[in-house]
């Protein structure tokens, strides 16, 4: 740690810049090779699957639109993973 002004600051050695204009896991993702298999996806569209699904009267629509959901969580959950496992290589590299 390093004592700057008045407050200690953590300074980590290991590190890597993208040249990605945003660090979201969307844009992170696609840089390292992550590939998904819906075509559409998002907070905003998981949000919105999730009120028709609520509001349906339609069991069938409604399960369909919650497995798409379930599968958006999944591949969020393999993005985060495959966004690690690279860095951690380039880490180890380094």
């Amino acid at each position: 740690m390093t004592l700057i002004g008045s407050g200690w600051v953590l300074i980590k050695v290991n590190a890597i810049a993208l040249p990605l204009p945003s660090y979201s896991l969307k844009v992170v993702e696609e840089y390292v090779g992550f590939e998904r298999t819906q075509d559409e996806y998002g907070g905003s569209w998981a949000m919105a699957q999730f009120i028709l699904a609520t509001e349906t009267e339609d069991e069938g629509e409604r399960n369909a639109r919650m497995s798409e959901i379930l599968r958006y969580n999944e591949e969020d959950l393999a993005a985060t993973s495959a966004v690690f496992e690279w860095l951690r290589n380039k880490l180890t590299v380094a």
